[in-house]
C-alpha cells in the first residue's frame, strides 16, 4: 500500500482536479490522507466530500500551521509500506504511482524519483530543474556517485520506502520545506531509482495567484530559501564534508541563483539582506567553491559578499540582456564547437549535417569506442562551416558491432549534440544489420548491432493482440509491458515455435487510462523480453515489421526501433 499525503489550504480552484488525478491512478492500492490545514476558501468542504466518493480517501483537520506541519500530520497517520506527498494544486499522470512503486518493488531502492512537467495555463512543458537529472531511466543508482541528483530537491515527484523515511519530519513554519529534507536523504540513501518519465505536473500559477516558489522578490522568501539551503548543507557537512561542498556549489547555481537574479527588481532593504545572507553562507563553505563556478557567476557571488551591490546589479542586468534563461545565461562563451544540426536517412545512406566545422574541407570519421579503436573515414563536403557527411551501406555493413563515435577535424574533436535531443532514427540496412545514431553525454555516436531476437509482426487475433517474432528463446521467457525501461507493469508467457516465438496480449489490458489533462500526451507501453528474475531487454522490431492499427491500439516501432503499443 502507498500512503499519499495531500495538505489542503485555500486551493479550492485546483483541488478537485488534483484529487481526481489521484483517484484515477492505475496503481490502485492507495491510502490518501487529506489534511485540511485551516482552509478558509471552501477547500475544506470540497476535501470532505472525497471520503464518501472513494473509501481510499480520509480527511483530518487542523488549525492552519503551514505546509510542513500538514505534511508531518499526514505522514504520522500513514498505513502504507510506501509514502508520497502531493501538493493540492498539482496534478499527476495516471501511471505515476504505478511506475514509482513498481521501480521500488523491482529494485529494493530507498526511494524513486520521476521527471516533472510544468503545468501552465493547461499546457505542459519540461521542468528546467529536472532537465539534467531525469534524461534517462537509471535504476538502483548510488547517489554518492551521482551527486548531481540533488538538483532535484522536490519532495512530491518521489515515492519513499516508509522504512527508509522513518521519523523524518519537514521543518515547520517556514517555506522551502523540501530542501532540508530531500537533500540529506540523498546522502543517506543506499540506492535511488531515477525514472526518465514525467510523474508529476507542477502547477505554475498565474501572476495574480503565485505559489510560494514564484514569490522570489519577497524578503521572507529570501530568508527561508537561504535557511533551507544552509540547513541542508550543515546536515551534510556533519557526515560527509565532500558531499556538503558539492551541494554548496549546486545551491549557488540553482536555488540561491534564483534570488540573485531578482536583485534589479527589489528595494535596497532586500539587497542589503541578500548581501548579509550571502556573506554568512560563503563564510561557512570551502573558499574554493566559487572558483568552480562559471566565471560570471563566480564574480557575481564575490560581489554579493562584498559591499559593491551596484556592480552586482549591473552584472545581473547584463546577464539578463543575453536573452538566455537559467544557467545558460551565466555560462562563459566557449570556443565554437562542431555540433550536429541534423541527422537523417536519405535512401539507404545515413547523412549527418555538422555546423561549426573549422573548414569546408573538414574530415569526418567514425572511431570505435572499444579496442582496437578502428577508424573509418566518411565522405564529407560543405561550405561556410557546414559539413555534410554520408555513411553508405557498404561502410556500415563493414563496421564491427558496437559503439562508434563521430569525429571531425579541424578542429580534431568529437561531434557534439545539443541537449535535449529527440530520439534519432534507427534503421536496418540489410536483413542482419541495424544502425542507430544516439546522443549520449553530449556526443554523437553510432551503434551497430546484429540482433538475434526481434518482433516480426503484430496483428489482432480475436480478443488478443498477437505478436510473433524471430529468435530462439531462453527458458521461461516473458514478454513485458513497461512504462519505463526495466520496470515491467504486466507480463505474458512467450511460446516457442520453431525458429521463432509468439505471445498473446489481451486487448483489454492495452486500453489507455483517461488522461489527467487534455494536454497530456498518450500513454505508451514499451515492449521488452526477459526471464522472470532477470533484467528485461527492449524488444526490437525486425526489418520487415509493419505498423499495425487495431481499433484504438497502435503497435509500431519507436525511433530507436523498439516495439511500442499505444
Amino acid at each position: 500500500m502507498l500512503t499519499v499525503v495531500v495538505p489542503v489550504h485555500n486551493v479550492a480552484r485546483y483541488l478537485d482536479i488534483c484529487l481526481e488525478s489521484l483517484a484515477r491512478q492505475t496503481y490502485r492500492d492507495l491510502d490518501v490522507v487529506l489534511v485540511d490545514d485551516g482552509s478558509t476558501d471552501g477547500s475544506g468542504p470540497l476535501a470532505a466530500a472525497w471520503p464518501a466518493r472513494d473509501p481510499r480517501f480520509r480527511l483530518v483537520r487542523q488549525p492552519n500551521a503551514g505546509l510542513g506541519a500538514a505534511r508531518n500530520a499526514g505522514a504520522a497517520l500513514a498505513r502504507g509500506d510506501y509514502l508520497a506527498f502531493v501538493d493540492a494544486d498539482d496534478v499527476l499522470p495516471p501511471y505515476a504511482f504505478e511506475v514509482l512503486v513498481g521501480a521500488l518493488e523491482q529494485t529494493g531502492s530507498d526511494f524513486a524519483t520521476g521527471d516533472v512537467r510544468l503545468l501552465t495555463d493547461g499546457s505542459l512543458a519540461p521542468s528546467p530543474l529536472h532537465a539534467g537529472t531525469h534524461r534517462e531511466t537509471r535504476l538502483a543508482v548510488d547517489p554518492r556517485e551521482h551527486r548531481y541528483l540533488v538538483y532535484d530537491r522536490l519532495a512530491c515527484n518521489k515515492v519513499w520506502r516508509r522504512s527508509f523515511w522513518g521519523d523524518t519530519r519537514f521543518p515547520e513554519g517556514v517555506h522551502y520545506e523540501d530542501i532540508p529534507v530531500t537533500v540529506p536523504l540523498y546522502r543517506r540513501a543506499r540506492a535511488v531509482d531515477v525514472l526518465g518519465l514525467p510523474v508529476y505536473y507542477w502547477r505554475q500559477r498565474p501572476p495574480g495567484d503565485p505559489s510560494i516558489s514564484q514569490r522570489l522578490a519577497e524578503q521572507r522568501n529570501l530568508d527561508d530559501r537561504f535557511a533551507a539551503v544552509s540547513t541542508a548543507r550543515r546536515e551534510l557537512a556533519a557526515t560527509d564534508p565532500a558531499f556538503a561542498t558539492w551541494y554548496a556549489q549546486t545551491a549557488l547555481q540553482s536555488d540561491l541563483r534564483l534570488v540573485l537574479e531578482v536583485l534589479p527588481d527589489v528595494d535596497d532593504a532586500y539587497r542589503a539582506r541578500f548581501r548579509k545572507l550571502t556573506a554568512a553562507f560563503l563564510s561557512d563553505v570551502d573558499p574554493a567553491v566559487p572558483d568552480r563556478l562559471p566565471d560570471r557567476l563566480a564574480t557575481a557571488w564575490r560581489l554579493a559578499a562584498s559591499e559593491d551591490l551596484d556592480a552586482l546589479v549591473d552584472l545581473v542586468r547584463g546577464v539578463r540582456a543575453s536573452g538566455l534563461a537559467g544557467m545558460a545565461a551565466w555560462r562563459d562563451p566557449g570556443a565554437p564547437a562542431a555540433r550536429l544540426s541534423a541527422v537523417r536517412w536519405s535512401g539507404d545512406q545515413l547523412r549527418l549535417d555538422v555546423t561549426g566545422a573549422g573548414s569546408p574541407l573538414s574530415l569526418l570519421w567514425l572511431r570505435e569506442s572499444a579496442a582496437p579503436h578502428r577508424v573509418v573515414a566518411l565522405p564529407a563536403a560543405g561550405t561556410g562551416g557546414q559539413v555534410t557527411g554520408a555513411l553508405r551501406p557498404a561502410r556500415l555493413r563493414g563496421l564491427r558491432p558496437g559503439e562508434w563515435t563521430v569525429n571531425i577535424a579541424p578542429p580534431r574533436t568529437l561531434v557534439r549534440v545539443t541537449d535535449p535531443t529527440p530520439p534519432l532514427p534507427a534503421r536496418w540496412i540489410d536483413p542482419r544489420t541495424r544502425v542507430t545514431p544516439i546522443a549520449r553525454g553530449g556526443v554523437l555516436r553510432v551503434m551497430v548491432d546484429r540482433p538475434t531476437m526481434y518482433a516480426t509482426a503484430a496483428r489482432q487475433d480475436g480478443v488478443d493482440l498477437y505478436i510473433e517474432g524471430f529468435g530462439r528463446l531462453e527458458q521461461d521467457m516473458l514478454l513485458h509491458l513497461e512504462r519505463v525501461p526495466g520496470v515491467p507493469s504486466r507480463s505474458y508467457p512467450v511460446v516457442a515455435a520453431g525458429d521463432g516465438w509468439f505471445a498473446r496480449l489481451p486487448l483489454t489490458d492495452l486500453a489507455a487510462p483517461p488522461p489527467a489533462l487534455p494536454a497530456e500526451p498518450p500513454a505508451i507501453w514499451r515492449v521488452a523480453l526477459g526471464a522472470p528474475t532477470a533484467p528485461s531487454t527492449p524488444l526490437l522490431t525486425g526489418p520487415h515489421f509493419i505498423r499495425t492499427v487495431t481499433g484504438d491500439i497502435v503497435a509500431e516501432a519507436d525511433p530507436r526501433g523498439i516495439l511500442t503499443i499505444s
